[in-house]
């Protein structure tokens, strides 16, 4: 881990003293300090990315045994598969863990950043946002150790980094609807702008090259991550273009939207629709539902990102590494066979 900036470097950039900085810094009263030396420690902080320590007095420079990961979403069960699966690593290895859902809200993201700096944990695993290559400069500049889960750092180098192979993903869900047969189907996904999940659609293009199937057979809608927007993308498909005989969704919470829909409109899978998705939810294989699915492999996921961020803790890692890892199709009962007919 680098080195946080001290009271100490602030002040002397600024040409002054600690407890004239402490002062600025925490807002206190009683002091009279002008408007010039305010500016100049404020802007020596923010030179050094300063950041306050919460409860400084009392750790006198040791470990807090404290780690931080921020996911950008609690309703996601991929996303708690391997907070469950990184909590359990550390845990073991006598560390507590702090787990923040950012709602994949860049501000949030930093301030939830902002708050953990100040905690001095030991360490960082986070999903990044958008923002995410300006929120983690503060992370990468002092050095605090970090993993990166699933979206990587576009433009960045030299940080570790885990995650599925999004662009498999895609291409495994695509081959298998190609290989039964349909020839004319829907992908559903997240208008998300994050390159890293964008490239599932793009995957779902270049299978149909390789079946030779026409891109305009291939009917590709984006919109919000939600439940609402997957039902409602699903529904203008089926008015749309009746003849798309599959549904490939690339995220699990607008497969259930998209589920929905189809029961409301007695619309069976797969005698009348075939179903596939990027996901493994409970709700995917439970009772009379088992649908063909793309597992990720998130708890392996979790645990392979905690270990890799001990291995930095206690220096033992060597060089950054990013690792993907390869995905599953779980073949199910949701995908009707049309080479069959």
């Amino acid at each position: 881990m680098g080195r946080f900036a001290t009271l100490k470097d602030v002040a002397k950039l600024a040409g002054t003293t600690a407890a004239t900085v402490s002062y600025v810094l925490n807002e206190k009263e009683g002091r009279y300090i002008s408007e010039d030396m305010r500016a100049r420690v404020l802007k020596a902080a923010e030179e050094l990315d300063y950041i306050k320590s919460v409860g400084a007095s009392c750790l006198k420079g040791k470990d807090r045994r404290l780690i931080g990961l921020l996911v950008p979403q609690y309703e996601n069960q991929f996303f708690t598969r391997i907070a469950i699966a990184c909590e359990s690593v550390f845990m073991n290895e006598g560390f507590d863990i702090m787990i923040c859902n950012t709602f994949d809200n860049p501000d949030r993201e930093r301030d939830i950043i902002k708050r953990m700096m100040e905690q001095r944990v030991d360490g960082i695993m986070i999903t990044p946002t958008i923002n995410g290559v300006e929120n983690t400069r503060i992370i990468r500049r002092v050095g605090v150790n970090m993993v990166v889960i699933d979206r990587s750092l576009p433009g960045i180098g030299g940080y570790n980094w885990v995650s599925t192979d999004n662009y498999e993903c895609g291409e495994k869900g695509a081959s298998y609807l190609f290989s039964k047969g349909h020839r004319k189907i829907a992908y559903i996904g997240w208008d998300s702008g994050i390159p890293d999940l964008d490239v599932r659609y793009k995957a779902v293009l270049g299978q149909a090259d390789e079946y030779e199937i026409p891109h305009e057979d291939v009917i590709i809608e984006t919109g919000e991550f939600t439940t609402e927007a997957g039902y409602r993308m699903t529904e203008k498909i089926l008015s749309e273009h009746p003849d798309c005989t599959a549904f490939f969704y690339g995220f699990n919470i607008q497969a259930k939207g998209g589920v929905d829909c189809f029961r409301d409109k007695g619309i069976r899978i797969p005698e009348d629709k075939s179903v596939i998705l990027i996901g493994t939810p409970d709700w995917a294989s439970t009772g009379f539902n088992d649908f063909a699915r793309i597992d990720m492999g998130e708890s392996e996921l979790g645990k392979k990102a905690a270990e890799m961020l001990l291995e930095a803790i206690r220096n033992e890692s060597g060089e950054p590494r990013q690792i993907t890892q390869g995905c599953t199709l779980i073949e199910g009962r949701s995908v009707l066979d049309l080479n069959r007919r």
